[in-house]
């Protein structure tokens, strides 16, 4: 059997079937999508660097852990509350009292 996309000659218990490149396959290779960005991602806004110039960043992990730090989530995630902001903002309520 051969892969239509890239001519490989697939066997019977290759992994993970064809050897293919991943451009031969388009973006992602067999429905994996990376934790990298190629060349980077500049974020203008949130997760930028204290002087308000864009931060760039190479990863997706790397982008949450910064938003974690600052007290953000990514996208659509389930936000799990950086503790230290948490009790920061508590601190700030009861002087404010």
């Amino acid at each position: 059997m051969f892969c239509e996309k890239c001519g490989y000659d697939i066997r019977i218990g290759d992994f993970p079937f064809c050897k293919g490149s991943p451009t031969d396959h388009g973006n992602s290779r067999f429905g994996i999508i990376g934790d990298d960005i190629p060349g980077g991602l500049d974020v203008k806004h949130g997760v930028c660097w204290p002087d308000g110039t864009p931060r760039r960043f190479y990863s997706k992990s790397e982008i949450r852990k910064a938003a974690y730090v600052a007290g953000l989530t990514m996208a659509d995630e389930t936000p799990k509350p950086n503790q230290q902001i948490v009790e920061q903002r508590e601190r700030d309520r009861e002087r404010k009292r």
